[in-house]
């Protein structure tokens, strides 16, 4: 057993030493401590459910140098039910699931999108929103996954992803560090290989609450990898 402190000495966690990776693969491709930063692409829905706009999309994140094509995968009937289907005085749900269901890739375009990607030399990844989709993407083979912030409370939902053996990468944006810390101690429990990413789920999110300096208490409260998720303006 390993206790884990934070800056200020504080008992933030017991870990086990099976737990604790100081290593993580992606599609062959390590990532640790020392090596160079992993970038990731953000695709998600930009395509408009053109599978030619995912494509090109690909190949302008290759050109820009990342290192990975990551996109989203929802199932609407087991997220959304009959809602789907009906009116609703929430004008601006029913909007937004209308935009969903007009733009996404169909599974079979987004798998080809993933190969494409492959073939480029891009490890390809994909946020999956309910189990169905998880299912659809271990058939397909992914090299891990990623969490949205929405998710990280999720943990049914965590734990469902971590019995796919898979590395996880998972956004902190819209937990309080309570929840991050409850969160933790649900993947270590699974034995899960994950890393944490800072997150400011605001779009765009303003340059005054960005706070990067959270990353190394990020780090702490995990006792894992970190990295930032970036939803701010432009390239800053």
């Amino acid at each position: 057993m390993i206790p884990v402190v934070d800056c200020h000495l504080r008992i933030i966690g017991i870990y086990t030493k099976s737990g604790i990776s100081d290593e993580i693969s992606f599609g062959g491709l390590k990532l640790s401590y020392s090596s160079p930063p992993f970038i990731i692409a953000e695709i998600g829905n930009n395509h408009n459910g053109s599978l030619d706009n995912a494509k090109k999309l690909i190949r302008l994140a290759k050109e820009a140098g990342a290192h990975s094509a990551k996109f989203q995968l929802r199932d609407m009937s087991s997220l959304y039910g009959d809602d789907l289907d009906q009116s609703s005085e929430n004008l601006g749900a029913q909007y937004t699931l209308d935009l969903l269901k007009r733009f996404q890739l169909s599974d079979s375009e987004l798998l080809d999108a993933m190969c494409y990607a492959k073939s480029l030399g891009l490890v390809p990844l994909c946020t999956p929103w309910d189990e169905k989709s998880v299912d659809v993407l271990e058939e397909f083979g992914v090299p891990g996954y990623k969490v949205a912030s929405a998710d990280l409370t999720n943990h049914r939902f965590l734990r469902y992803l971590a019995k796919t053996g898979k590395p996880l990468i998972c956004s902190t944006g819209m937990a309080s560090e309570s929840e991050i810390q409850e969160s933790v101690e649900v993947l270590r429990n699974c034995g899960a290989r994950f890393i944490l990413l800072h997150c400011n789920s605001t779009y765009p999110a303003p340059f005054k609450d960005i706070n990067l300096s959270y990353i190394p208490r990020l780090q702490d409260l995990g006792g894992c990898m970190v990295g930032y998720s970036g939803h701010e303006r432009d390239i800053n």
